[in-house]
């Protein structure tokens, strides 16, 4: 469903972007760092493109050509040939999700700089934008922790080593 949900907001992430185009500014940005309407769309449309690496497809064809470029908790495990293509599944699913957040922060970047650029316009709260950033904070710490829970460490090969007796107390 993340995939599906990643390659739905992709598309529309751009969209929204190139669509609002003309209610920006012709230099966009705060004064002494501005830049024109259309090498901030270039850049902003360069980083929504750049999501595309966050899809199953794209940690598929890495994990298949070059699996060593992968970072995973214990990879060599989980990368091992026997196991790859299930790895990668798994795998897939979950960076869509690093994708989704990628394309919120990236609309969010630009949503909040078009509201700024039109105070006519009905304006968000100004506890919307540091609770959504927190928001979205939390919920990339909780996808990490899934990603490592996700890849466990591997099961023991050979005998589990055996408990030492305790020393008794040497006499003083």
């Amino acid at each position: 469903m993340q995939g599906r949900l990643f390659r739905f907001a992709w598309p529309l992430t751009a969209l929204l972007m190139a669509a609002t185009l003309p209610w920006l500014p012709e230099q966009v940005g705060d004064p002494g760092r501005e830049t024109g309407r259309v090498a901030y769309l270039a850049s902003m449309l360069l980083s929504v493109a750049m999501a595309g690496l966050c899809s199953r497809g794209f940690v598929t064809w890495v994990g298949r050509h070059a699996p060593q470029q992968l970072n995973l908790p214990h990879k060599d495990y989980w990368l091992a040939p026997e196991r790859r293509e299930a790895t990668l599944a798994r795998l897939g699913g979950h960076v869509s999700v690093l994708g989704l957040q990628l394309l919120l922060l990236l609309a969010g970047i630009h949503v909040s700089l078009l509201l700024r650029s039109r105070p006519d316009w009905p304006q968000a709260p100004d506890a919307a934008w540091p609770l959504g950033a927190a928001a979205l904070a939390l919920w990339f710490v909780v996808w990490c922790w899934q990603v490592y829970r996700l890849f466990p460490a591997p099961p023991r090969v050979g005998p589990e080593p055996g408990r030492q007796p305790r020393r008794p107390d040497r006499p003083r």
